[in-house]
């Protein structure tokens, strides 16, 4: 909590202290030390990461949680080796698998629109998309609903996929619901692919689908402007970059706050000293350090990693959402087609995620989910082993609306907040919570801090 701030008198121990080693944190950080300043991040935890961890489990390599990450966000500039799954993604709808949301162009334009009546593919010709390598022509693969749905889909989806992340939050707040209402968007289209997928990417399984209509827009927008990804390292590969970017000992595990001020925390053991500190912790964490901040509701996450034997596919591998509306399943992936080092004996690597699991019982909840994967992996082998279990009963913040994307991250001088709470849910909006929580404190420090850069969902 806040109180009495301790005394100036006394040297600083760092410019600015983080409380909070996740991404968010890590982020803000490093950000403050490219200004010239000098960071201490502590963490109560025994290392970086947060939710963003990665095992080794009988010789696997597991994330703690099934996290996607996306090529357009997450490519050469971020230094991440990363093994790519197969552009869109394959819904299980009625018994059938479909591909949604894949992208044709160049010199394939006229095969692709002549199998459209088939495939469901629809022409949108764009003015300006160089920036997702695209022709002057796109297809793009929306095969459920009416011909001229499809059209209306196809025309959605590329126009969100090129727009500018700010534009989309400037545009008014309304429900998913209200924005599909006026798209014209049929129940079949709804549920067999806007319902599922947001429940697979933003883990929001409202029926009524009261999340924010731009948070569903910031969702479907990288389904086209890249592939879906795994880090080859494993998720944690990207707080360990964050972390290898500051200098040593700037960061000290193990360090529980319990108090913080304007300029400096205090733990079971010491005050420590700044001219400003960030809060970059779990929502939950954050309010007991800061009492007043807003809170959000939060969405649980319950992630699976099963091994069997299956065939490798002919072509690239997919990730999986599971239309259903009777089967646990969200989203699946093998991943080690993706990444075959991830397994360490030629078996396959699947990784689940099941929204809304209250955490209890999980036994039968994993006996559903192996059912459900027999059915959707029917190459697989009989012997499905689970070799891992994961469960985040407050994973995702929800984005109901009407929700605030640009939450202050400023609470008064010297004090400041961030994490995916203060705007975009997931860990884009962590990173770009952070970098808005870096820039807070650089104007208010008066500090030269970098300009121009993009604010990314």
């Amino acid at each position: 909590m806040t109180g009495q701030s301790p005394s100036h008198r006394h040297r600083l121990d760092a410019d600015v202290i983080v409380v909070g080693a996740g991404v968010a944190g890590l982020q803000t950080a490093g950000r403050l030390h490219e200004a010239g300043l000098d960071v201490l991040v502590v963490e109560a935890s025994d290392r970086v990461g947060g939710r963003a961890g990665s095992e080794r489990v009988s010789g696997f390599l597991i994330d703690k949680g099934f996290q996607l990450v996306n090529s357009a966000d997450h490519g050469e500039q971020q230094k991440l080796e990363l093994g790519c799954f197969a552009p869109g993604v394959d819904l299980q709808l009625d018994g059938k698998r479909i591909r949604y949301g894949d992208r044709v162009a160049g010199d394939r334009a006229d095969r692709a629109d002549r199998a459209a009546g088939d495939q469901g593919c629809h022409e949108m010709v764009l003015n300006s998309n160089a920036d997702l390598g695209l022709g002057t022509t796109t297809i793009l693969r929306t095969p459920l609903g009416s011909p001229a749905e499809r059209r209306r889909q196809s025309g959605w989806l590329l126009r969100v996929a090129l727009s500018r992340p700010e534009t989309i939050l400037d545009a008014p707040e309304r429900t998913a619901a209200a924005l599909i209402a006026d798209l014209g968007l049929s129940p079949r289209v709804v549920d067999g692919f806007v319902r599922p997928y947001l429940e697979a990417f933003a883990a929001e399984s409202d029926p009524a689908l009261s999340i924010s209509g731009r948070a569903m827009e910031l969702t479907l927008r990288q389904l086209v402007r890249g592939r879906w990804c795994i880090p080859t390292l494993g998720i944690a590969a990207i707080p360990q970059r964050l972390a290898e970017e500051l200098p040593p000992g700037a960061i000290r595990l193990e360090t529980e706050v319990l108090m913080v001020h304007a300029n400096g925390v205090a733990t079971a053991d010491e005050v420590l000293r700044s001219s400003a500190v960030v809060v970059a912790t779990d929502p939950a964490t954050a309010v007991e350090l800061l009492p007043g901040l807003h809170e959000p509701q939060l969405r649980s996450v319950t992630a699976f990693h099963h091994v069997t034997a299956l065939p490798a596919p002919r072509a690239e591998p997919a990730v999986l959402v599971d239309a259903d509306p009777h089967s646990p399943v969200a989203r699946t992936a093998a991943i080690s087609h993706a990444v075959p080092s991830r397994s360490p004996d030629g078996r396959t690597l699947i990784s689940t995620n099941v929204v809304g699991h209250a955490g209890t019982r999980t036994s039968e909840l994993e006996s559903a989910v192996r059912a459900r994967l027999a059915e959707l992996y029917p190459g697989a082998d009989s012997r499905w082993e689970c070799v891992a279990v994961h469960h985040f009963p407050h994973a995702v913040p929800a984005m109901t609306s009407p929700h605030n994307f640009r939450r202050p991250v400023r609470l008064i001088h010297g004090l400041y907040v961030c994490g995916d709470h203060r705007g975009t849910a997931g860990l884009d909006g962590a990173l770009e919570s952070g970098r808005r929580a870096a820039r807070s404190v650089s104007a208010d420090l008066g500090v030269s801090f970098r300009t121009g850069e993009l604010i990314t969902a």
